[in-house]
């Protein structure tokens, strides 16, 4: 009895340290695996600058007057003008940059208005701060470094970065957007001067105001042939954010001509197109987007997975999907729960054969990073890490760069990327 007793003992003692034994090796395949994300060149092709500001930097400048002063003490939401954003009184509730980023950021929300509403809260504190646009421009080219991201193309509305004004029909003052597109281009020449890593810009229409349109794509287009005497971190395209409403000429006929018009002379500027669409509607807008307004690439398009006749389409129209995972859930764009990555849209997309990128979107709201994406990406929904590499080589192929650059970045670094693992 005592000899059973001691090799039963003896069999559960090497059991237990086969378990342990092997839960050390799933650690340490894990850690292994980590490092080769974090070391793998990246190219990101969908994140919003004043999504990706230095929270630091912004809770910083609070402190001087000037800044305080210029605060809006009241905000019309353009999707709920019934309740103004007091966006002073908010601000001046934070007494600590604990209580500044609570307030910054966009967690269990679920909601894209949710999301947009923090925009309106911390941009006031950078608009019209060309000195300040400049410095975080340079600081987000410093963290895509950090991140091992040699190509990126950042987008953002200069006209929600500007210098308001009660005496123009923009709200704008005259001039203040193409400082601010000025400002954010020498930032981002200096942090690529420095990191040896390339960033185009994109700039955004804002759903909500059309009025902005039109000088939007004059400045993509002056900012796209060396305006500023500055040929690196051009423009490279135009976009449409905040919002899908413009895609309803039935409902919003205000936003969708201005829009669709602007957008096609962009078309004919040569500029090159990508459209925020189907990210929490119908996969009718992606539709519109491609169809309509001749994106060839689409911004989120999630709703895309519902539909097997628009994802064969995009597929063989080659139109190139820029997914963020984190924020998916987090606007409500993916309606699964935290977690269960394996049902996330982009594992049918890339079942179906689309070009997709991964991307952060605006990893200051959503306090996540490229890094992360890709983490959630190979440890959630099981895409490996070569495949991650094939879709960082075909997001480089789907970006707006020119031939030349898109070499260099294949040559320089992608194609010398070994998977030691």
């Amino acid at each position: 009895m005592a000899d059973l007793q001691s090799f039963s003992g003896m069999v559960a003692m090497l059991a237990s340290y086969s378990l342990c034994r092997a839960f050390q090796l799933r650690r340490a395949k894990r850690k292994a695996r980590i490092r080769i994300l974090e070391a793998m060149p990246k190219v990101e092709l969908h994140v919003h600058l004043d999504g990706a500001l230095c929270n630091e930097a912004l809770f910083s400048a609070l402190s001087e007057k000037d800044v305080v002063d210029k605060l809006p003490t009241s905000v019309t939401l353009g999707w709920d003008a019934s309740r103004p954003l007091n966006v002073k009184a908010e601000l001046e509730k934070c007494k600590t940059l604990t209580q500044f980023n609570c307030l910054c950021r966009c967690k269990g929300e679920r909601s894209l208005n949710a999301m947009l509403r923090c925009f309106e809260i911390f941009t006031p504190i950078v608009r019209g701060n060309m000195q300040l646009l400049e410095e975080n421009a340079f600081k987000f080219a410093e963290n895509q470094f950090k991140q091992n991201v040699v190509y990126t193309e950042i987008r953002y509305s200069p006209h929600f970065l500007a210098s308001t004004s009660t005496k123009t029909k923009t709200g704008v003052a005259p001039g203040a957007a193409r400082e601010v597109v000025a400002a954010v281009t020498k930032g981002l020449i200096r942090g690529c001067e420095k990191f040896d890593i390339v960033i185009n810009q994109i700039l955004c229409c804002i759903n909500w105001r059309p009025e902005w349109a039109d000088e939007t794509v004059d400045l993509a287009y002056e900012f796209s042939q060396g305006g500023g005497n500055a040929e690196e971190c051009s423009v490279v395209g135009v976009d449409i954010a905040a919002g899908e409403e413009h895609f309803d000429e039935v409902n919003f006929p205000q936003l969708h001509g201005p829009h669709l018009k602007a957008i096609g002379r962009a078309k004919r500027l040569g500029l090159n197109v990508t459209l925020h669409a189907g990210e929490d509607t119908g996969p009718e807008n992606i539709l519109k987007a491609v169809e309509l307004y001749k994106a060839t690439r689409v911004g989120h398009g999630y709703r895309a997975a519902d539909n097997a006749k628009v994802l064969k389409s995009m597929a063989q129209r080659r139109i190139h999907f820029e997914v963020c995972p984190t924020s998916s859930f987090e606007t409500g764009g993916w309606q699964g729960n935290e977690g269960e990555w394996g049902s996330h849209p982009l594992i049918n997309m890339l079942d179906s054969g689309l070009s997709v990128s991964l991307n952060s979107d605006d990893p200051t709201v959503f306090c996540s990073s490229l890094t992360k994406e890709i983490m959630i990406v190979n440890d959630g929904m099981r895409v490996s890490v070569a495949q991650l590499l094939n879709i960082m080589n075909g997001a480089m192929e789907a970006s707006f760069a020119s031939k030349e650059v898109k070499t260099m970045v294949c040559e320089k670094f992608l194609k010398r990327f070994k998977i030691d693992y």
